[in-house]
């Protein structure tokens, strides 16, 4: 196999003008391309609840899925269609180098997973008390009470499981290829 080695010196016109143009604007307008489509395969994957490398999500916990059912039904694990983690998805070229992920402060938490600390609190819990003065044991929504006492809940730690949603799928990789390629067509066909 022969090998061709391409200098500034060696190289002709229209490869000279392609690296020159690259350099310029078309390095930018290739990376800003290419974080357009990330965001688009980003939200398609957020929407089938899948890891870039395509494995399913964890499951919620059974008591927070519980609690989530109750609360919004039918909610996905993580939203991504213009709510949460989605919409606040963005991409940026800083001179030749792209960005693709979130100012969500929970966006690194869901991506690599790790411990929430939550500290004591003092908060009002709402009961059902009987007619026959018995309270209930079981917290009820404002509207269902009757009865309401200040509590100190507890200081307590909450394991989150990772749930990677950045990241390069291969498919992903090939379109990145395939836009590049399109790009430096284009400077070689000026």
């Amino acid at each position: 196999m022969a090998n061709i080695e391409i200098t500034k010196d060696t190289a002709s016109p229209g490869i000279a003008k392609a690296i020159q143009a690259m350099r310029a604007d078309g390095m930018r307008l290739m990376l800003s391309d290419i974080g357009e489509y990330l965001l688009r395969a980003t939200r398609d994957r957020g929407a089938r609840q899948v890891a870039p490398d395509g494995t399913p999500w964890a499951p919620l916990s059974p008591s927070y899925k519980r609690y989530k059912d109750r609360k919004r039904p039918g909610v996905p694990i993580l939203k991504f269609d213009f709510h949460m983690l989605g919409d606040q998805l963005s991409h940026q070229v800083v001179g030749d180098t792209l960005f693709v992920g979130t100012n969500a402060p929970y966006g690194a938490i869901h991506q690599f997973g790790g411990k929430i600390n939550r500290p004591a609190r003092s908060t009002r819990v709402h009961f059902r008390q009987e007619r026959s003065g018995e309270v209930g044991n079981r917290f009820v929504p404002l509207k269902q009470s009757n009865f309401e006492q200040w509590v100190t809940m507890p200081a307590y730690q909450v394991n989150m499981t990772a749930r990677p949603w950045l990241g390069l799928s291969s498919e992903d990789e090939k379109e990145v290829v395939a836009i590049a390629s399109d790009h430096l067509a284009g400077l070689f066909s000026q």
